[in-house]
């Protein structure tokens, strides 16, 4: 898709970072049910036209602080917020979460106060997923691939306890745009080789979905939280986009 005319990538963000990052978040809002999968190519095209409306001032507000991917990414997850609610969509509610993470984008410069919930919620991610003890590894690994981050050789040493081979890095690959169906192929093999045993990918389905809700009953216990699995994808990004690069 052509979006930025003749020098579609003469910008700081380029046309492919832009579509993929859109993908991704459309996506996911189909996946947890916000919108139909019918409506995919609609709020894509909706979600472009609108940055392309706002490029100029979003590029001239990029400060270099973070990754482009990170910053594009929190701008067009805003936009897609604006959409849904603006169409009066079902929305769940990602408390206090939304209102200091979610705004991080266009335009917005985060205050001390913000960056500080931001690094207590990421600090109490590290500490939920310490609190599966043997399991860290295994949960760490496949919630990473699930919500489309690689994982690196540590993870996978970790969990396989040993070095990883050539082909299981290769099963780490995170193109973007896999279905979910593609990831639990990948990881179903990755398990079966950590803990020599023959399940199917379906057993890897349920295994992250219960994890995930264990993550979030974890994150959300007695706290001002709300989180969800989209919530709690983001704050996955947040944690390890900077760590693991």
């Amino acid at each position: 898709m052509k979006i930025f005319g003749k020098n579609n990538d003469g910008g700081v963000f380029t046309t492919r970072m832009v579509t993929t990052v859109t993908d991704i978040i459309v996506k996911k809002y189909i996946k947890a049910g916000y919108i139909a999968p019918d409506d995919f190519e609609d709020y894509k095209q909706t979600i472009i036209e609108k940055y392309i409306t706002k490029r100029e001032r979003i590029e001239s507000l990029y400060d270099n602080r973070a990754k482009p991917e990170t910053y594009i990414s929190a701008v067009l997850y805003r936009m897609m917020l604006e959409i849904l609610r603006a169409g009066s969509t079902k929305e769940k509610h990602f408390g206090e979460y939304e209102t200091t993470v979610l705004k991080n984008g266009e335009g917005h410069q985060v205050t001390p106060e913000e960056q500080l919930i931001i690094e207590n919620e990421k600090r109490y991610l590290e500490k939920v997923l310490s609190s599966f003890g043997p399991e860290t590894p295994k949960v760490t690994l496949l919630c990473k691939m699930f919500f489309r981050i690689r994982p690196t050789e540590l993870d996978l040493e970790a969990y396989l306890k040993k070095k990883p081979d050539s082909e299981i890095l290769k099963l780490t690959l995170i193109e973007g745009n896999e279905l979910d169906k593609d990831i639990f192929d990948r990881l179903c093999i990755i398990c079966n080789t950590a803990e020599n045993k023959n399940n199917k990918p379906d057993a890897v389905r349920m295994y992250v979905g219960k994890t995930n809700g264990k993550i979030i009953n974890r994150l959300n216990l007695n706290r001002q939280t709300n989180y969800n699995e989209e919530s709690l994808a983001i704050l996955f990004d947040m944690l390890y986009t900077d760590k693991d690069t």
